[in-house]
């Protein structure tokens, strides 16, 4: 069964965009916060194969890992990193953005996501509710993603301090 996604999350973290601006310069550590995420390889430069943990519930029997490729782009002065779906990569087609937006000495973290999942493998008796709950498990991945991101940015400034 096909299920199409669709995100729209933000968090504000009590720091300045320019410190927020590192998570664009670090893909990798930035990517790899990503909840569920069990294996992330670089095909190219900006391009990674994302390899999911299972996703679902063992008591409605609705379990798919998630297998995707995509190309990453930086706009520094429109404060947003995005991808776009690497064609016959895997078993989904996923585009988002990472958008920052400055908010006195706060940042406003905004991640937009959308895309397809393919064959997911979903019961007969429970095809009208699985896009539902699989909107819903992606949505609370995406809420620990940005609860992980904003910790690792205030941890950031007291880590640097230490080192010194």
């Amino acid at each position: 069964m096909k299920v199409s996604i669709a995100i729209e999350r933000s968090i504000e973290v009590p720091a300045p965009i320019t410190q927020v601006q590192t998570l664009f310069k670090d893909l990798e550590g930035t990517i790899g916060r990503f909840p569920k995420l069990r294996k992330l390889s670089k095909l190219a430069d900006n391009t990674y194969l994302w390899e999911m943990g299972t996703i679902g519930s063992s008591i409605a029997n609705i379990a798919h890992e998630v297998s995707y490729a995509a190309r990453y782009s930086v706009d520094s002065s429109g404060n947003q990193l995005s991808w776009q779906p690497v064609p016959k990569t895997g078993n989904a087609c996923i585009e988002g953005a990472f958008k920052l937006a400055e908010h006195g000495d706060k940042t406003q973290l905004t991640f937009r996501v959308r895309g397809d999942l393919y064959d997911v493998p979903v019961p007969l008796m429970y095809r009208l509710l699985a896009p539902a709950f699989i909107q819903g498990k992606f949505t609370h991945l995406v809420d620990i993603f940005l609860e992980r991101t904003s910790e690792a940015l205030l941890q950031a400034p007291a880590s640097k301090r230490k080192t010194k």
